[in-house]
């Protein structure tokens, strides 16, 4: 999520609502939506089937009441009020950090057919 402050770009996480530092990792998804590594280590710990339809905030696929997925709850103050991501986001996140030399993080959920 961005927003402009001071004249100035800030690039938040549209899941916990916290400014990039150019310290803490995040991704980026379509439309300037993030989220940081904060946020999807509690997506793996947290991502449940979701009860109503949604549209994932990362990828901006829309999906059916039943897909597994997660947002924030409760929702921080400077969170994106509508900030859901799908399980294949998370995956996908999780794979992405843990290839990154310069993220210490070890990849929390197992490869399968689709992610390796």
């Amino acid at each position: 999520m961005q927003r402009t402050e001071d004249g100035m770009i800030v690039i938040s996480c549209d899941f916990t609502g916290e400014d990039w530092d150019e310290v803490q990792p995040m991704i980026e998804g379509h439309q300037g939506s993030i989220i940081s590594l904060k946020a999807l280590d509690l997506a793996i710990d947290h991502a449940s089937e979701q009860t109503e339809k949604f549209t994932c905030t990362m990828c901006l696929r829309h999906f059916a009441a039943g897909e597994r997925a997660w947002k924030p709850d409760p929702l921080p103050a400077n969170a994106n009020p509508k900030a859901v991501i799908c399980w294949d986001c998370i995956r996908q996140a999780d794979r992405s950090f843990a290839r990154d030399e310069d993220t210490d993080w070890d990849r929390k959920i197992a490869p399968d057919d689709r992610w390796s």
